[in-house]
């Protein structure tokens, strides 16, 4: 008879903490895409409103006798020109970011920007700022306006993810002190505008739990 076999562990290796680095994503991968949320709400519906109103405008003028004839041109002119407002207000609703292992893409209003991640420095907050910044050499910064602090918590949750692709994929020569040694997550800056937004909305989930 052979001796049995000793039983083995299912837990893999790889996935336990300590013994396997995190996984590289194959190139080409989107690992986050990010795109604001409230602000495209706001322009769906701002944009709706225009078209709409200018339709009805030019319904109503069609029949209206004021001395100065409008005829069916210019009824499709106005109802264009809703149109054409309309998408110029959707254009607020056109920031993205999507992040690759091999950097980021930043997608605002008008223009898409790819850098490369040995060119990014950190993805920052400012105090007071209405979006995120993308910091580059030699103080260079570029808006991140996909991350807007009118979205709170979820642009606080993409902020940390996108921090968190950063202090993996990009070179440690490139990372800030602070963020090398996975301590990004654990200390926030302090006094940043998503921070005080998350204690209140932290605050506020408190409050309905008790």
């Amino acid at each position: 008879m052979t001796a049995p076999e000793p039983a083995r562990s299912h837990s893999d290796p790889a996935t336990e903490p300590g013994t396997a680095p995190a996984p590289v994503a194959a190139p080409g991968t989107v690992l986050l895409t990010v795109r604001p949320r409230r602000i495209a709400i706001f322009a769906w519906i701002a944009a709706a409103v225009v078209v709409g109103a200018m339709g009805v405008i030019g319904f109503l003028l069609r029949d209206s006798d004021e001395g100065v004839p409008f005829r069916l041109a210019d009824q499709i002119g106005l109802i264009g020109f809703g149109v054409i407002m309309g998408l110029t207000i959707l254009t607020t609703a056109r920031p993205r970011l999507r992040v690759t292992p091999e950097g980021i893409s930043v997608r605002n209003i008008v223009g898409e920007k790819f850098y490369e991640w040995p060119l990014v420095r950190r993805i920052a907050f400012p105090q007071g700022a209405p979006w995120a910044q993308v910091i580059l050499p030699d103080d260079e910064t570029h808006p991140l306006m996909a991350i807007q602090g009118i979205d709170r918590g979820r642009a606080v949750q993409a902020l940390r993810r996108a921090r968190a692709l950063h202090e993996q994929y990009a070179p440690p020569e490139t990372r800030p002190a602070e963020a090398v040694g996975n301590r990004i997550l654990d200390t926030p800056e302090p006094d940043r505008p998503l921070g005080r937004l998350e204690i209140i909305d932290q605050r506020r989930a408190a409050r309905k739990r008790g």
